[in-house]
């Protein structure tokens, strides 16, 4: 057996044996072989739908949300960077930061080197707003993970930044 498939047959059994000593079920198995994809979607429905949930009382949808911390980490992106980093139409691109911009949640400055070119900033607003919705999802985060372990958690967070590199993402982006 390779190490990886041995690393994740000994976390089946930490898991199972951390379930019968908390007194918690053993995880469910699906009712047939589901594909890792189909397994990763619907967790992602879930998560997508949670997230919907916690963000709407702050008027923000998840891709804003994304947004606006993208500029956090980021700030002067274009429209165009964040279109082709989100993989959406520049179109749309501009229909959400027109919303955010109209909301006084970020601001267009144009580029020094370009002066074409428009850099997008995080506002004061946009930052009050992202600080608490950050915490927001934070909570949704806990709710989602709160049946695993720190190292369980540790383990499939390394597990997500491989698949994550091995795509070709970055972290740059």
């Amino acid at each position: 057996m390779s190490a990886k498939k041995q690393a994740a047959a000994d976390l089946d059994v930490l898991e199972r044996e951390a379930a019968s000593a908390s007194g918690r079920k053993a995880p469910a198995a699906p009712p047939e072989k589901w594909g890792m994809i189909y397994l990763l979607a619907r967790i992602f429905y879930v998560m997508r739908q949670r997230s919907e949930d916690s963000l709407r009382p702050h008027n923000l949808t998840p891709m804003q949300f994304t947004i606006l911390h993208s500029l956090k980490s980021w700030d002067g992106l274009s429209s165009a960077e964040l279109s082709r980093r989100f993989g959406v139409t520049p179109q749309t691109m501009g229909e959400m930061i027109g919303n955010l911009e109209r909301r006084a949640l970020i601001a267009r400055v144009q580029d020094p080197a370009n002066r074409r070119a428009l850099k997008l900033s995080l506002t004061d607003a946009g930052g009050r707003a992202l600080d608490i919705c950050e915490s927001a999802m934070q909570g949704v985060e806990a709710e989602m993970f709160e049946d695993m372990s720190s190292r369980d958690l540790e383990a499939l967070r390394g597990r997500m930044i491989g698949l994550h590199n091995h795509l070709g993402l970055t972290f740059a982006e």
